[in-house]
């Protein structure tokens, strides 16, 4: 598997915020490190994902050329 990639705490918050109006109370310390966790993994397999779809595309592309 890959590295997860650092983004700042202002991508987190969005997140983080969602959760807390959701559930009507702050994260906890553990909640937070979890939620940031899982939103960095989400972010690796989108971006693998549409990485996979543009290379399937361009190959197909030149297939037809």
């Amino acid at each position: 598997m890959k590295q997860t990639f650092e983004y700042s705490q202002i991508h987190y918050n969005e997140a983080i915020y969602h959760l807390e109006q959701k559930w009507g109370r702050r994260l906890n310390e553990h909640e937070r490190h979890v939620l940031i966790e899982g939103y960095k993994f989400g972010r690796l397999v989108e971006t693998e994902n549409h990485l996979a779809k543009e290379f399937l595309f361009s190959e197909l592309e030149r297939k037809s050329i």
